[in-house]
């Protein structure tokens, strides 16, 4: 990689692969298929997870590119049962009010089939919140 002088920092420069109109076009449609293919997790294992992966999980989620790689943001890890209790019910509060008067029928309809409903224990059973 080329590394060049920006007013006394080192700036290395982000070689990118010169692709045809066609490989770009391929990928980028393969991109899609693999993105349309995500889905919601509505099941959480309860299971201890070491410490120590989840502050791997932390460090990675803090390297993603941000203006002057600042990365100005913050991660609460919380495992602490009460204030995850707290955050159930502040989190359950506004999705009851979201599915009885804000969401359309179409969509409350959309969710049936993923058994989801206002009611979020996932908060209180996953060993750590971020």
């Amino acid at each position: 990689m080329e590394k060049k002088k920006i007013e006394g920092f080192e700036h290395i420069r982000y070689e990118r692969p010169q692709l045809s109109q066609e490989e770009m076009i391929q990928r980028s449609e393969h991109f899609y298929q693999e993105m349309d293919q995500r889905r919601t997790v509505r099941e959480f294992d309860p299971r201890p997870v070491p410490l120590e992966v989840m502050e791997n999980i932390i460090l990675t989620a803090s390297t993603a590119p941000s203006g002057a790689h600042k990365q100005p943001w913050t991660f609460c890890l919380i495992s602490d049962p009460s204030i995850k209790k707290k955050i159930r019910d502040a989190a359950e509060e506004e999705e009851k009010i979201s599915y009885s008067t804000r969401m359309p029928e179409n969509w409350k309809a959309d969710l049936k089939p993923l058994g989801t409903n206002w009611e979020k224990p996932f908060l209180e059973e996953a060993p750590y919140l971020i």
